[in-house]
């Protein structure tokens, strides 16, 4: 006897941001199933009798099964139908492979998949309350953003960890948050408790000065521990440090002064003042980013903040759109970041409205 035969797996949706579903559709059929068609006279019990063909269905009984190996993917079959599935991919950037296989009685298979993509989350981040309800409201689409926590009333002045049900994560509902805080690392376990999003973490954004390298590796190595023993790990995309370009670059800073074990990603804050020229995207990310690589090969990238300076020869700004459109572009084609967030704050790198780059931004973030 042959083997069952997939004809298809597909998906309603092939993109998907962490923390969306879609369904998925598998066409299997079984080679050696046969519908047998007779003509002939059929009656029914008043003796009432008419010509018509008689059919009859010897398909051989298939089970359908969906999954993947990649992380952070949920497949739930669907009670009423045994085609379909909800398939759920909480996960940063990549491409994940769903795998499908139909099974007879006698334990022939047949298999078939379909791939669904996570994308380059581009996004936009500003301070707290109504800047941040004016950049989601002027820039839909938001991705991805930066939510610094804020001091509270305690004996120091470090910033704990924001709520997860105020502030932004109510501002900016579609957005996956990178959350920050330099206040005890110990406070995550509990902040965990409430997460019901996907979420990066960083536990103190941009050590440098701050925190001795030593010290700042041992502390942060809990969040590893942390997130790697609690019930609510699935919610968080990654987490790791965050410095500058500025300091990776010209200061020749040294990327392993801030690894600590179990991170899985890291942050470099990018930006540029010069009103002189735009650089190309191998100097803004590009120089920094291969200090981080060759320290820790196979490390995730973010870039938590991104801001450039409209130059003085480019008064209308179409200079700065095409610029941030080919910075993106590198991005996308660089395997290893994950997302990046326009720091739309400050009055130097303020995107503004309705200029061409505000235009340029509202497109990258839905491309």
């Amino acid at each position: 006897m042959a083997a069952p035969v997939i004809r298809s797996v597909t998906a309603e949706q092939t993109v998907l941001l962490p923390g969306q579903s879609t369904t998925v559709r598998v066409d299997a059929y079984h080679p050696d199933s046969r519908l047998l068609t007779f003509s002939g006279r059929v009656s029914d019990p008043a003796g009432a009798a008419w010509d018509g063909p008689v059919r009859v269905d010897l398909s051989v009984p298939l089970s359908i099964q969906l999954g993947s190996t990649s992380p952070g993917v949920t497949v739930t079959p669907d009670g009423s139908d045994p085609t379909r599935f909800t398939v759920t991919v909480l996960a940063g950037r990549g491409t994940v492979t769903l795998t499908a296989t139909a099974r007879d009685g006698a334990g022939r298979t047949g298999t078939g998949s379909t791939t669904l993509t996570v994308p380059l989350l581009v996004g936009m981040s500003a301070e707290k309350g109504a800047r941040t309800q004016r950049v989601v409201a002027d820039y839909p689409g938001i991705r991805y953003m930066r939510d610094f926590g804020t001091d509270g009333p305690d004996a120091d002045s470090l910033p704990e960890l924001p709520s997860p049900n105020a502030g932004k994560f109510v501002d900016a509902p579609s957005a996956v948050m990178h959350v920050s805080w330099k206040d005890d690392v110990e406070q995550l376990a509990g902040w965990l408790d409430g997460v019901s999003r996907p979420v990066y973490l960083t536990w103190y954004h941009e050590p440098m000065g701050d925190v001795a390298p030593a010290a700042y590796r041992a502390t942060a190595g809990r969040v590893s521990q942390i997130v790697a023993g609690h019930r609510n790990r699935r919610w968080v995309l990654g987490h790791g440090p965050i410095v500058t370009r500025y300091w990776l670059d010209e200061g020749g800073g040294n990327p392993t002064d801030w690894g600590y074990p179990g991170m899985t990603h890291y942050g470099v804050d990018c930006y540029s003042r010069d009103t002189a020229t735009y650089w190309p995207a191998t100097r803004m990310f590009g120089v920094a980013f291969g200090r981080v690589r060759a320290a820790y090969p196979g490390i995730r990238l973010l870039v938590p903040e991104y801001g450039l300076r409209r130059t003085t020869a480019d008064p209308t700004g179409a200079g700065r759109a095409q610029t941030i459109r080919s910075h993106v572009t590198w991005l996308r084609e660089q395997n290893d970041v994950d997302a990046i967030a326009y720091w739309n704050n400050w009055a130097e790198f303020e995107l503004g409205d309705p200029p061409l780059e505000a235009t340029a931004w509202r497109g990258l973030q839905l491309g």
